[in-house]
C-alpha cells in the first residue's frame, strides 16, 4: 500500500507527463498564419517583408498586391512577428497560440511611414491617391499647399478637382453636392461654407464617395443614381483647436466686404460661427435664391474669369454649427443659416414663336429687385442601442420671404400689327418649409440580414401676395395708327398653396447560401396639395366697397397622389471580380383631383411594372464595367393640372391640364472606369439612353389676328433623348503638369403642340473642355483652359429651321511667389460666340483680373491684398442665356458687376487648447 506523500508524488509525475504529452502534441500540429498589412489610408501595402519565428523555426514572407501573406506548416505556439519596408516605421506582433484550428488569422497590421536621413537628405514616401471602388482617397501630406491657403484654393490643385468661380466644386466632371467633416456634417453639408472656411493645413486627407443613400448605406444594395460627396478628415493635433479669420475691404464703385469665423475642434466636438457682409458676390452659404436671376451652372464655364451672377447684389449672411457626442453612442449636429440677399437685375430679351401663318416676335426691357430672406436649420441625431439596434433622425426647417418688383416694357408684333405695352408687378412670398426623416434599422446576429424602416415627412406651404398692372395698345402695321382702344388689367392676386407628403418604407434583406443576397421592400407614398387663389379686379368701381372676385380666374384645388411599391431584388456576388443586382416593383398610383366648388372630380389610375438591373464586372483592382436599367415614374407639377385660366399676365395665358397622366421613363446606361493609381490617371466613360411615356409637354396657340398666346400642356409618346460624357485626368511628363480632358454630347428629340399638331424639335449638345495645371517648384503655379459648346436645334415649325450657336472660351491664370511674403496672380479669359439670332449675344467680351497680396506678422498671419475685377469693365454684358425649344427661340442679357479696385486684410487667428 501506497503512503499518501507517494500517491501525492505519482499525481505530480502524471500532470506533469499530460502538460508535456499536451505540448508536444500542440507543437507537433502544423498550422497556417496569414493576414493582411495595409498603411495609414487603409490601402493593402505590396512587397512588406514579414518575419516569423517560432521556438522551433523561423521563415520569411513578402506581401501580395493585396497586401497579404500566408505561412505554412508552421510548428510552435509562441511566436514573434516583425513587418519592415522601405519608408514605413517597422511593426511587430507577439502571439501566443494553443487554438486547436490549423488556420489562424493575424490582426490586420498597419504601417505608419517613416523618414530616413541618408546624407543630409530627409525620404518621405507618402501615396497621393487611394482609389478603392466607390472612394477615391487624396493624402495631402503628399501635396505643397501655400501656408494658410484654404480648402478651395487646395481643391484646385488636386487630379480630377475643378472649382468655379462661385465656387461649384466638380469631381471627375460630376458636381460635389455635399461636404461633411469626419464624417459628419458641417453646416448641413453646404459645400460653400466648408470649402470657404476650413484651412488646407487642417486636412490629413479628404474622400471622395459615390453615395446612394442612407437606405443603401444599411441595406448593402445600390439602388438609384449615387451624388459625389466629400469626408474631409482632419489631422490629429488638429482635431482640438481654436481658429478663425477676420476680413474688411474697401474699393471703388462703393464695393465693401467684411465677413469672420470663429471655430472650435475638440475631438469630435465642434462650435462654429460665421458671417458676412458684401456687395461683391461673394457667398458664404450655397443654399437658397442667393444669386438673384440664378441660372444653372455648368462644368463647362470652368476658366471663366467673368463673375457668374447676375444683376448688383448685398448679401449679408451669419450661421452656426455644433455637433456633440451625448453619451459614448448618440452623436447630435445641428446648424442655422440666416442669408439676406437684395439683387437688382436690369436685362433685354427677344422671343420669337413661330405658328403657321402667324409669327409673333416679342422684345423685353426689363428690371427686376428682389429682396429675399432665407432662415435654415439643420440637425441629425444618430444612437446604437445596446441591443446594437440604430436610429437616425434628421429634420430640415427653413423659411423664405421674397418681396420683388418686376418692370417689363414690351413690344410684341407679327406680320398685320404690333403690341406696345408695360407689366408691372409687385410680389410678396412666404414659404415656410419643413423635412423629416427617421430611419431605424435592426441588428441580427446572422450576417447579412437586415430590416431597415424609413419614414419621410414633407411640409410646403407657400403663400403669396401678387398686385398686377398692365396696360398696352395695339397698332395697325400698314399706317401705324391705333386699331384697338387702349387695355387696361390691374389685380390683386391672393393664393395659399399647401402640399404635404409622406413616405414610409420598409427593407428586408436576407443571405441567400453564402454569396447571394435577397431584398423585400415595400413603400407608400401619398402627396396632398390644397390650392386657393382669389383674383381681385380693382378696376371695377363698386359703390358698396366690397371686393370684386374674377370668379372665372379663383382656384379652389385639391390634389391627391398616391403610389405603392413593393418591390424584390437579388444581389449575387460569386467573387470579387463580378456583381449582379437583378429587380421587380409593381406600382399602383392614383391621381385625384377635385374642384369643391364645381363638384367636378378627376381621376387617373394605373399600374406601373418596373424591371431593374445593374451589372458590374472588374477586370482588376483598377477597371471595372457596368450597365444599368431603370424605371421611374414622374408626376405632373401643381401649375400643370390646375384647371384654372392664369392671365395675370394677358398676352400669354396659361391654363392648367387636370386630366394629365404621371409620365413614365426607361433609362438604361453603361459606364467604364479605368484607374491608373502608379500614374496618377483616371478615365471615366458614360453612355445613356432614356425614352419617357406618357411625356408631359406644352401645347400652344396663337388667338387668331393676335399677338397672344394661349399655353396648356398634354402627355405624348415618342420622346427620347441620348447622352454621352468622358472625363480623362492624367500627368504630363512630371507630377507637376496635369492635364484634365472633359467632353459631353447630349441628344434631345423633343415634343410639343402647336396650334394642336404635334411638332418635333431635335437637338444636339456637344461640350469640350481642356484644362492645364502647372506647378513650378514653389515658385510659379500656373493653369490654362480651353472650352467649346456648340448647340444645334432644328425645328419643323412650320416650316425646318436649324440654328447653330457656337461659344468658344480659352482662360490662362498664374500666380507667383516673389518671396515668403510677396505673391502676385492675373488671370484672364475670352469669349467668343457665333450663330446666335439675335445681335447682342455674338459679342466676344474678355475679363482680366490680377492682385497682389503682402502677408506678414509671425507664421504669416496678416494678409494684405490689392486686387482689380475686370480691368477691361466687360463682365457686365456677360449675363446671356438661350433657349430653343418648341416653337420658341429665346434669348436674352442681363446686367452684371462690372469693374473695381479692392483694398483688403484678412487676419488668421489659431490657438491650441491647455493640456490638462
Amino acid at each position: 500500500m501506497q503512503l499518501p506523500h507517494q500517491k501525492i508524488a505519482c499525481f505530480l509525475f502524471a500532470i506533469i507527463g499530460l502538460l508535456i504529452t499536451n505540448n508536444g502534441l500542440a507543437q507537433s500540429i502544423n498550422k497556417t498564419f496569414y493576414g493582411t498589412v495595409v498603411d495609414s489610408t487603409g490601402a493593402p501595402l505590396k512587397s512588406v517583408s514579414v518575419r516569423l519565428s517560432t521556438n522551433l523555426d523561423t521563415v520569411t514572407r513578402i506581401t501580395d498586391e493585396k497586401g497579404q501573406y500566408r505561412f505554412k506548416n508552421i510548428k510552435g505556439n509562441n511566436l514573434y512577428i516583425t513587418y519592415s519596408m522601405l519608408g514605413y516605421q517597422m511593426a511587430s506582433k507577439s502571439l501566443f497560440s494553443i487554438e486547436a484550428r490549423s488556420e489562424i488569422l493575424v490582426p490586420t497590421i498597419e504601417l505608419m511611414p517613416s523618414s530616413f536621413f541618408i546624407k543630409d537628405i530627409n525620404i518621405v514616401k507618402v501615396i497621393p491617391i487611394v482609389f478603392k471602388q466607390d472612394t477615391t482617397q487624396f493624402n495631402f501630406n503628399a501635396y505643397k499647399f501655400r501656408k494658410g491657403a484654404l480648402l478651395e484654393e487646395a481643391l484646385k490643385g488636386l487630379a480630377g478637382f475643378q472649382v468655379a468661380r462661385d465656387g461649384s466644386v466638380y469631381f471627375n466632371g460630376k458636381s460635389i453636392n455635399r461636404i461633411e467633416v469626419d464624417s459628419k456634417p458641417f453646416f448641413g453639408g453646404d459645400v460653400l461654407t466648408a470649402t470657404r472656411n476650413l484651412p488646407a493645413d487642417f486636412v490629413q486627407n479628404i474622400q471622395v464617395i459615390d453615395s446612394y443613400g442612407n437606405d443603401t448605406q444599411q441595406t448593402g444594395m445600390k439602388d438609384g443614381d449615387s451624388e459625389k460627396i466629400i469626408n474631409i478628415i482632419l489631422k490629429e493635433d488638429r482635431k482640438k483647436i481654436y481658429f478663425g479669420q477676420i476680413t474688411v475691404g474697401g474699393g471703388t464703385n462703393e464695393r465693401y466686404i467684411g465677413s469672420f469665423g470663429i471655430n472650435k475642434f475638440n475631438d469630435g466636438e465642434e462650435v462654429s460661427i460665421i458671417g458676412s457682409i458684401n456687395n461683391t458676390n461673394t457667398n458664404l452659404f450655397s443654399f437658397g435664391s442667393l444669386t438673384g436671376g440664378e441660372r444653372d451652372r455648368s462644368l463647362l464655364e470652368i476658366g471663366d474669369y467673368s463673375d457668374p451672377t447676375d444683376g448688383l447684389n448685398n448679401v449679408n449672411s451669419i450661421g452656426i454649427n455644433a455637433s456633440r457626442k451625448i453619451g459614448t453612442n448618440t452623436n447630435l449636429n445641428a446648424s442655422y443659416s440666416f442669408v439676406r440677399q437684395e439683387n437688382s437685375t436690369e436685362g433685354f430679351s427677344e422671343l420669337t414663336s413661330t405658328y403657321i401663318g402667324n409669327t409673333i416676335r416679342r422684345k423685353e426691357d426689363y428690371s427686376i429687385n428682389t429682396v429675399d430672406l432665407n432662415h435654415r436649420i439643420k440637425f441629425d441625431m444618430e444612437t446604437r442601442f445596446k441591443n446594437k439596434d440604430a436610429l437616425k433622425v434628421a429634420g430640415n426647417l427653413w423659411f423664405n420671404k421674397q418681396i420683388a418688383t418686376n418692370t417689363k416694357d414690351t413690344e410684341l408684333r407679327n406680320s398685320d400689327s404690333k403690341n406696345l405695352g408695360t407689366y408691372q408687378d409687385s410680389t410678396t412670398q412666404e414659404n415656410p418649409n419643413g423635412e423629416l426623416e427617421i430611419l431605424y434599422s435592426k441588428f441580427f446576429n446572422k450576417k447579412g440580414r437586415k430590416l431597415i424602416g424609413n419614414l419621410q415627412l414633407n411640409s410646403n406651404d407657400n403663400n403669396r401676395k401678387e398686385v398686377a398692372r398692365e396696360s398696352y395698345q395695339v397698332y395697325d402695321l400698314s399706317d401705324d395708327r391705333p386699331i384697338d382702344t387702349e387695355f387696361s388689367q390691374n389685380q390683386f392676386i391672393n393664393s395659399k398653396n399647401i402640399t404635404s407628403s409622406s413616405k414610409a418604407e420598409v427593407t428586408f434583406v436576407e443571405p441567400f447560401f453564402n454569396k447571394s443576397l435577397f431584398e423585400f421592400s415595400y413603400s407608400f407614398d401619398i402627396t396632398q396639395i390644397d390650392a386657393i387663389r382669389l383674383v381681385e379686379d380693382r378696376l371695377i368701381n363698386n359703390p358698396s366697397n366690397s371686393i370684386n372676385y374674377v370668379d372665372s380666374l379663383t382656384v379652389d384645388y385639391n390634389y391627391f397622389f398616391r403610389s405603392n411599391r413593393t418591390s424584390l431584388n437579388y444581389q449575387f456576388i460569386p467573387n470579387s471580380k463580378f456583381k449582379l443586382n437583378v429587380g421587380f416593383a409593381v406600382q399602383p398610383l392614383l391621381l385625384q383631383g377635385k374642384l369643391p366648388r364645381e363638384e367636378v372630380e378627376y381621376k387617373y389610375e394605373n399600374v406601373n411594372l418596373i424591371p431593374s438591373a445593374n451589372i458590374i464586372y472588374r477586370f482588376n483592382n483598377e477597371m471595372d464595367w457596368q450597365i444599368d436599367y431603370k424605371g421611374k415614374n414622374n408626376q405632373p407639377n401643381f401649375h400643370q393640372i390646375i384647371p384654372v385660366i392664369d392671365n395675370t399676365n394677358s398676352r400669354n395665358i396659361v391654363v392648367g391640364n387636370p386630366e394629365l397622366k404621371a409620365e413614365f421613363s426607361h433609362r438604361i446606361s453603361t459606364t467604364f472606369r479605368k484607374t491608373m493609381a502608379s500614374t496618377g490617371q483616371y478615365l471615366e466613360s458614360n453612355l445613356a439612353y432614356n425614352i419617357a411615356l406618357n411625356k408631359i409637354v406644352s401645347d400652344k396657340r396663337s388667338i387668331d389676328n393676335s399677338t397672344i398666346q394661349e399655353t396648356t400642356f398634354k402627355n405624348t409618346g415618342g420622346y427620347y433623348d441620348m447622352r454621352w460624357y468622358y472625363v480623362f485626368n492624367t500627368p504630363l511628363f512630371t507630377e507637376n503638369l496635369q492635364l484634365d480632358l472633359t467632353g459631353n454630347t447630349d441628344y434631345y428629340n423633343n415634343l410639343s403642340f402647336i396650334d394642336d399638331r404635334k411638332r418635333t424639335t431635335k437637338q444636339l449638345f456637344f461640350n469640350q473642355a481642356l484644362q492645364v495645371r502647372y506647378q513650378w517648384s514653389d515658385h510659379v503655379e500656373s493653369v490654362v483652359n480651353a472650352n467649346y459648346m456648340l448647340n444645334n436645334a432644328q425645328y419643323d415649325i412650320p416650316y425646318r429651321t436649324k440654328i447653330n450657336a457656337h461659344s468658344f472660351l480659352a482662360g490662362v491664370g498664374a500666380k507667383g511667389y516673389f518671396n515668403d511674403h510677396i505673391s502676385l496672380g492675373m488671370e484672364m479669359s475670352q469669349r467668343f460666340n457665333d450663330g446666335y439670332t439675335s445681335t447682342f449675344m455674338n459679342i466676344n467680351p474678355t475679363i482680366m483680373n490680377a492682385f497682389v497680396e503682402f502677408t506678414f506678422l509671425p507664421n504669416n498671419l496678416a494678409l494684405l491684398r490689392v486686387q482689380g475685377f475686370d480691368l477691361f469693365d466687360q463682365n457686365k454684358s456677360m449675363g446671356f442665356t438661350s433657349e430653343y425649344i418648341g416653337n420658341d427661340v429665346y434669348e436674352a442679357r442681363n446686367n452684371r458687376l462690372g469693374r473695381y479696385f479692392m483694398l483688403s486684410l484678412n487676419l488668421r487667428l489659431q490657438k491650441y487648447p491647455k493640456k490638462k
